[in-house]
Formats: C-alpha cells, structure tokens, sequence
C-alpha cells in the first residue's frame, strides 16, 4: 500500500505505540504511487472525484451491525433527497437462477423533506449471515447520496457459506495444510500463545487508525456467528477506537505459514465505509523467530503480497472506489526485480516487464457484486515460476515470483484496519462509529510439506525437557536427530515426547507422500539460566497470560536471571511446592501476612516478560514469610511493582533468633517513581534521601526461615516478586 503523501510503506513497517519493526521503512516516489494506484489514490485536494455525494441517509431502526430475523421495517431519513431505492444481493430463486445471485430491489419510493420513511425488509427470503441493505438516494440536483446497513440474518437462507469442498483451481496439484471455518470457538491471543492467531501484527507495527486490539475487555473485536468471524470495529465515545488484525504466526515463527508451491485463499465480505480498509495479504518469514546470532538470519528483504486491499467510502476525499479494489506486490528491503522495472537504465521500455499492481472491478466479473455486497473469495498462488491473483477462482493478476517468496515460507493476515496509514479519512459518525468485517473462511495449500513445530518445556539438567513436534500437514510422518545431524527418511521416528537430560540441538523434518519434504526445523536445548538452586516466585492476582511466567521464561536482575518462577496466586495458599531453577522441588513454604492485597501494576516502560513480573503485585503492607530454606548463604531479591504512581517506602528482612542471622544491611528505601522499564537496585539504608529504584537486594542471610516487610506511604506499590539465590 502508498500514502498520498507520496510515502510508501509495507503495511507493518512502522513505529508505532513504542513497537519497532524488523522490517526498515522505504521512501518511495509519485511515479511509483501512481505506478500501484493509478487514480485510485489521487490524492488531490481539488479533485472533483466525488462530489456529487453529500451525507444526508440516516437509519433510524435498526440498529447498525444488529441482529434480525424474519420481516424487519427499515426505517431512515434522507433530508434534501426527493427519491430512494433500496437493494440487497439474494441468493439465486426462480425467478432468477444466475448461481451468483443476483441485486434485488426492495423498494422504490419518492421522498418527502423532513420526513421519515420505511420499508419491510423480508430476511427470510435473503441469505442467512451477514448483508448489507444498501439505500439510495438522489435529488433533482443530482446530488446523491448512498448508506451500506450492515445487518446479520439470524434466519434466510444457507447460501455461498463455509469451506467449499472442491479443490480452488490455483492449488491445483498442492494439499490442504491448514483450514478455519470460523464455525468453533476462536483461539485468538494478544501475541498468538496457546492460539491459532495473534491479534496484532507480529513483528511490530500495528497500521490501524482505530487500534487493532487485543481480544480481551470491553468492545470486544472478535466473535463467531454460524460459520463467520466477526471482525467488529468501534469507536465508543472518548476512545480512540478499536478493531481487529489476525496475524498466523507468533513472534517465535511457528504458526501457520507455507512454502513455494501454496496457495492461500479467504472469503469475507466488508462495509464500504469512509475510513474502512479491509485486507488480506501475506509476508514472508524473515527473521520473525530468529535471534541474532541464528545462523540462519537473512538479510534479503521481505515480499508482501496484498492479495485484496479494500477501500470504503464516497464522497470528497473519499476513494469512491465502487466495486474496485487493489492486489500489490511489494519488494522490501530488496532491489526492484528486473521484470518490476517498466524503462531499462538507459530509459528504453523493459520487454520483459510485468505490472506488480492490480485493480479488480468486481461489478464486471464473476456475479457482478461488490466487496461490500456479498461474501467473495480471494486467493493467491505462488509458485516457482509464478505469482498469481484470483478472485473468485477467476485469475486477475500474474508476474514472475520474487526471489524472496522462493526461498522463504509466506504467511497470512488478516484486518479490519480503519484509516491510519491509507490516508484515507474516517466518517464513521453516520454509523454510530462501528462497523463489521465477516470473514467466512481461510484455507492454506503447499505443494510442500509443512515444517514440524518444535515446542520444549524446560531445560536440560536435572529435570529434563520434554520436547514435542508436531506437522500440519495431515497424513505427514516426522523424523527427528537429536545430534544436530540432518534428519532424513531414515532417522527415527517421532511418535511422542521426548525428555531430554543433556545440552543438545532437536531437528526435525516432515515427509508425506506426493510432497517435498519439509525444511528441517531445528531448536537448541540448553542448560537452564541462572544460578543452580535459585527459587524465584512471581506473585499474581490471577493465573493469566499477562501475568503468568511459562516454564522457559527467563527473567530477573541480568546476573541472576532464571526460570522457573512459581506463580503464587495471591489470596490462596500458593503451590503445593516450589521448584527451583533447575525444575526440582523444594521444602520451603511460603506464606503472606500483613496488610496483603492483591493489585494489578502498571507497565512503566517493562516489557515482555518482566512486564509479566511487575503486572502482578501484592500490596500496601505484606509481609512475606518463607520457611525450609536449605542454604548456607543467600542473597534475597525483591521486584517491587510498578504501580499507578511514584510512591515511597522501605523493605525489611528479618528472622527470629533461632533460624540464623540476615543481612548485614536489614532495611533498604526507594522513592519508586519513572524508571523506563529498568531494574534499579537500592543503596539507600536510611530514610535521608531515598534513591529512586524498584528493586532491594538482601546479600549474605544465613537464617532458615524469614519475613519479608514492606512499608509502603500510599497505595502506588506492592511487592512483585522475589528471588533466593545462593551464593
């Protein structure tokens, strides 16, 4: 996609809420803007494209985005229009059989200024799920105006719904490695952990002008009805809005991708609305998963293919694009391909060249409907040779395939983004600010086999890590080394989990027959981090993914970062038992006493997973008391949260006389306040001049047992979580 500014981005190229792209952003000229949207993005501030509409349809009942069954009366306003007609797209009937459907007219009426008027809407005879009402109206100065009433049919009929069963012509030779009718409960999560989907765009740069949200509090994104997705975007009043981004893979790089040949296809229909951007569109791998000293990082760019990219709205300054939409190919990060370029260095005409952008006039194909009319499917080949567009099963779009999408697998996204970097302004109000995106369904092809996802849990040590693959391509059989080796067909099997007790490197690689043999997927398993013994314990006001510690995340003050946190839920008893670093259980109790609270903080600039670590807190004034400790020496460390505001304090260790002494300095101050998101040690033993800092640290206990006390002014601040270390 360009901006009309003249700048062009990839859709996920941006800084944005403090989230930085893997992938650079790149300037690009007029000519390329008009190259890839040739008068679709004008852009110009006298243009005239447009102007003949004027804002004047308002529905009065019902509800935009509702719910109906049965006859429904429509009822609007359409002040300054002297004439109206109604459509909505049916399915085929007897009187017209087209196996497309057909636009029926609901009503035509004459209008009287500053007069409501209604009509009956028979959703029964219309498809069951979502449609959209379109009312028209003119006037004697041939102003005009038109207003999109989405609604869902509760009942109609089943028509052009869920996964067709034959094979889509542009996978021709390939097999289904991945499918989602949207007919089941949705597994979505704010970065794709324990789902199917992340909700934003993994690898940083959500576009959206109203956010693309996590699935979780109110206004919620996502929901299921029958066999669709709702992408639900919204503005309530002193928001910035909100809607919705489905991205397949998660910030590790497993997910659901696919490697040359594939094919990747979606049905969805969306609303035509100033602001609406509705896309499908996939992105090579890259680096997304890989840590900088992977062997294996590339530095040859990113392909982005822009399968459908929709745009809504008439009016001035409006894209008044009608049944249009766009496909673009974009090259990031990468020289232009010599078939992309239109003139030769020497400014002669290129031969060999083939446009990478397309504009799709759905009313002149296939059915003949919009994008905002009824539900289409938009498919994408890619293959070794070449890189092909389809809509409807019909081609519309063909060039060579980049270098890129050869040697690297492609994933999908899909978005209900409203304005932001379209440039494109939002006018939501007529709609009471919200509107819907119903995807249908989402299906993935290869002609090869799906790399195997290596998941491991732990470390190797003491207790060992339990390593487990798995393949999304049915009927594929995995083989698996544990010597770093290459497997072949030849290397064993994997029919289970393995437990692995000694610091090796898992690869793994999928056979099926009919297909090339996947990519080898490969994960070190390592010692664990931090100091042997050590025992950490996160405090939590629920089990959740915002605040619980998976077993492999490392986290703490650089030197004595570990894993294995114990999540001590706050207001019950704690675990049954504590493990150590190493995954070994400990005899110590844990207990909390005092003026103990639980509280949710705030991030304050952490991240990841010590953001985890800091949400969670128990507050103003507990005391923590821990029993069974087996150390000759130790250090105790204590994470105060972050809080909703600076705060000050002190934290104490202490024991009684029988269990041994604590630290030779007991009693430690902070004045909590801004700290970008950084552990910052105490050094202050008296209350004269509190430093600011969230983090006490208590070197040299030799007590068995000990109380933890923090007195805190205010309720800003609570205890986080804290560590034992041996020394």
């Amino acid at each position: 996609m360009s901006l009309k500014n003249k700048i062009s981005l990839p859709m996920f190229g941006l800084l944005l809420s403090g989230v930085v792209s893997t992938i650079p952003v790149y300037q690009s000229s007029a000519a390329v803007d008009a190259e890839e949207y040739p008068d679709f993005y004008n852009g110009a501030e006298n243009s005239d494209k447009g102007i003949d509409f004027v804002k004047s349809i308002s529905v009065v009942t019902p509800e935009y985005c509702s719910f109906i069954k049965g006859d429904t009366t429509v009822v609007f306003s359409a002040p300054g229009m002297t004439t109206a007609r109604v459509l909505c797209w049916q399915q085929p009937t007897d009187e017209n059989p087209a196996s497309g459907g057909h636009d029926a007219v609901i009503s035509e009426m004459s209008l009287i200024d500053g007069k409501e008027h209604s009509f009956v809407f028979h959703a029964d005879e219309f498809p069951n799920g979502p449609i959209t009402i379109r009312i028209q109206a003119k006037n004697d100065t041939n102003k005009q105006d038109i207003c999109e009433l989405q609604l869902y049919n509760l009942g109609g009929v089943i028509w052009n719904q869920g996964i067709p069963e034959e094979t889509p012509p542009g996978a021709e030779g390939m097999k289904l490695v991945f499918q989602d009718d949207f007919d089941g409960p949705l597994s979505i999560s704010p970065d794709g952990s324990d789902a199917t989907y992340a909700a934003h765009k993994t690898g940083g740069g959500d576009f959206s002008g109203w956010q693309f949200s996590d699935p979780v509090g109110e206004n919620l994104p996502f929901g299921q009805r029958g066999t669709f997705l709702r992408i639900h975007a919204s503005k309530p009043y002193g928001t910035k809005g909100m809607s919705g981004i489905l991205s397949s893979i998660r910030p590790d790089g497993t997910g659901v991708y696919a490697y040359v040949p594939s094919y990747f296809e979606c049905r969805f229909i969306a609303h035509s609305a100033p602001g609406s951007w509705p896309a499908f569109w996939t992105l090579t791998k890259g680096n997304i998963g890989k840590s900088e000293s992977d062997p294996t990082r590339t530095e040859n760019g990113t392909d982005e293919l822009d399968i459908i990219e929709a745009y809504g709205g008439y009016g001035p300054k409006n894209p008044n694009s009608g049944g249009v939409y766009c496909q673009v190919s974009h090259f990031w990060g990468q020289e232009k391909p010599g078939w992309a370029k239109e003139k030769l260095d020497d400014g002669t005409p290129n031969p060999d060249y083939k446009p990478t952008s397309f504009r799709t006039d759905t009313l002149k194909l296939g059915n003949r409907s919009s994008w905002s009319w009824s539900p289409h499917t938009y498919g994408l080949a890619i293959t070794e040779t070449d890189t092909v567009y389809y809509f409807d099963n019909i081609e519309v779009g063909r060039h060579p395939t980049g270098d890129v999408s050869k040697s690297q697998a492609a994933w999908f996204l899909i978005n209900y983004a409203i304005g932001g970097i379209s440039g494109w302004q939002i006018d939501m109000d007529r709609y009471n600010n919200k509107t819907d995106m119903w995807v249908d369904f989402v299906r993935v092809y290869s002609g090869r086999v799906m790399a195997p996802e290596i998941k491991v849990t732990g470390f190797a040590g003491k207790t060992p890590a339990r390593v487990s693959a798995s393949c999304g391509t049915d009927g594929a059989v995995i083989r698996y080394t544990t010597d770093g080796t290459e497997p072949d067909e030849e290397s064993p099997r994997y029919d289970g989990p393995l437990e692995i007790t000694s610091p090796s490197t898992v690869k793994a690689k999928a056979f099926c027959e009919g297909l090339v043999p996947s990519p080898t997927s490969a994960r070190p398993i390592e010692e664990a981090p931090g100091i042997s013994g050590s025992i950490a314990i996160n405090f939590v006001t629920e089990s959740s993914s915002s605040q619980h510690l998976r077993v492999n995340d490392a986290v703490g003050l650089d030197d004595v970062k570990q894993a294995y946190w114990n999540e001590f839920v706050i207001g019950t008893s704690g675990p049954d038992f504590f493990l150590d670093s190493q995954g070994v259980p400990t005899g110590i109790s844990v207990s909390i006493e005092g003026d103990a609270k639980p509280q949710i903080g705030e991030p304050w600039g952490f991240s990841l997973e010590t953001l985890k670590l800091k949400r969670g807190c128990v507050q103003p004034n507990p005391e923590i008391v821990i029993k069974g400790l087996d150390f000759d020496n130790y250090d105790v460390i204590v994470y105060l949260s972050a809080g909703f505001n600076s705060s000050a304090g002190n934290v104490t260790i202490s024991t009684d006389e029988n269990s041994g002494a604590v630290a030779a300095n007991p009693v430690f101050y902070f004045a909590h306040g801004w700290l970008a998101g950084k552990h910052t040690v105490s050094k202050t033993t008296t209350n004269d001049k509190p430093d600011n800092s969230n983090v006490i640290r208590f070197e040299g206990n030799k007590a068995k047992s000990i109380k933890i006390s923090l007195k805190s002014t205010d309720w800003w601040t609570g205890i986080a979580g804290l560590q034992i270390i041996p020394r």
